[in-house]
């Protein structure tokens, strides 16, 4: 019996695999905009995802066509211009909460919209909630974050606006330039899609970020 178990368990084992996301064609992507929040413009350029944001904000998702158990990911990015955080002010509260990069990551879950949330809900929340399959549903954005202030690197918190958003700050941008985002998960994350934010409208800043590349690590069921 011993053997026979033994045997089983090296027949199932996991896969790391690695996979990207495409960055040169905007047709797999859904660009949202805000109520009364003037939109990115957002395009491809040199086969590289351009983001202008001009004291504007939109976000960008992609929807995995089945949920993918990720074990890491990693962004390489650039980005110019100038973000505005005004002075004593804290980088994500009011008046502030502008980011050059927040990468979320839409975790699955059991939250799901009833029929009155589905009349009343922001746009943006039905979107994020339709990517949840129809026998599932949605736990929350975990953001993963850049930030110009140093004392925020490696922060965490929950949006004050809403219990579907967390953030986590990554990354110090202290002068515009290239830069990596990355984070290999403690444990595999269900992912139903991302959820891509570049924001100026808060503080009136104008910058442009290039999203290089998006490289995703997955955990797959194979057997020898």
């Amino acid at each position: 019996m011993r053997r026979t178990i033994l045997i089983g368990l090296l027949s199932w084992s996991s896969m790391i695999t690695a996979q990207t996301v495409p960055v040169d064609d905007l047709e797999p992507w859904t660009v949202l905009s805000f109520n009364k929040i003037t939109a990115n413009n957002v395009s491809v350029v040199d086969g590289k995802l351009h983001i202008r944001v001009r004291s504007s904000a939109s976000p960008l998702i992609y929807h995995f066509a089945e949920p993918i158990s990720l074990t890491g990911i990693r962004v390489a990015a650039s980005w110019s211009g100038e973000l505005r955080i005004p002075v004593g002010a804290v980088q994500g509260e009011k008046g502030a909460d502008d980011f050059v990069l927040k990468l979320g990551i839409v975790e699955a879950g059991d939250r799901r919209l009833n029929w009155f949330q589905r009349r009343v809900a922001a746009d943006w929340i039905k979107q994020l909630f339709e990517l949840a399959p129809k026998t599932g549903g949605v736990e929350r954005i975990n953001f993963l974050s850049t930030t110009q202030q140093t004392a925020l690197l490696g922060s965490q918190r929950a949006h004050p606006l809403s219990e579907l958003l967390y953030e986590e700050r990554l990354v110090l941008l202290e002068d515009p330039g290239p830069f990596l985002l990355s984070k290999t998960f403690a444990k595999p994350v269900v992912a139903l899609g991302l959820w891509v934010s570049a924001d100026g409208d808060d503080t009136a800043s104008g910058f442009d970020l290039t999203i290089e590349s998006i490289t995703l690590q997955s955990e797959t069921a194979s057997s020898p």
